[in-house]
């Protein structure tokens, strides 16, 4: 075998794996960001005008109206808007797999849920007003999405489906 031959399959054997570690730190590069997106999206909801937001929805009646929004006190009024925005941006994160529905889902489909449940006739009644269909679009988007995975897999509780679960060592 001639010399320049042995140094062309040299040379191509290290390219190849250099576009292969390439690849391989692209894929962590991505999956580093996705995790940075969900540890954001964890901590957007533990800000005091969120949970004031959610507190408000959790205590109105099901099937609330504007009459009632409207006569929340200036903050509730206010946190209650921020909880429809952040349920908004969430559904817009989920739908270009910024984060994952599944987290998502695990995290607050409950919550989620129920504002939906009590807010759904709000949220229609906004839309006449505004005479346009896509207020609060990405919200509906979401609770559909998380609706028609519930109908497909009934997902017992974390503590309930969870219950075996170990700490893995390589975190030790």
């Amino acid at each position: 075998m001639e010399l320049s031959l042995i140094f062309q399959i040299i040379s191509t054997s290290a390219v190849l794996l250099g576009i292969l570690f390439g690849i391989l730190n692209l894929r962590n590069f991505q999956k580093m960001r996705k995790r940075e997106a969900a540890i954001l999206m964890l901590n957007s909801f533990q800000t005091t005008e969120f949970v004031r937001g959610l507190l408000v929805v959790f205590s109105l009646p099901d099937r609330v109206g504007r009459d009632e929004i409207e006569s929340l006190p200036k903050e509730d009024y206010l946190a209650f808007y921020v909880l429809l925005g952040t349920w908004e941006r969430l559904g817009i994160l989920v739908y270009h797999h910024e984060i994952p529905l599944e987290l998502v889902e695990e995290a607050f489909s409950g919550a989620i849920l129920t504002c939906w449940e009590k807010l759904q006739a709000f949220i229609l009644q906004f839309r006449a007003d505004v005479k346009r269909e896509a207020g609060f679009e990405w919200f509906q988007w979401l609770v559909e999405r998380i609706q028609e995975r519930g109908q497909t897999a009934a997902v017992p509780p974390a503590y309930i489906a969870h219950k075996e679960w170990k700490e893995k060592s390589e975190y030790l």
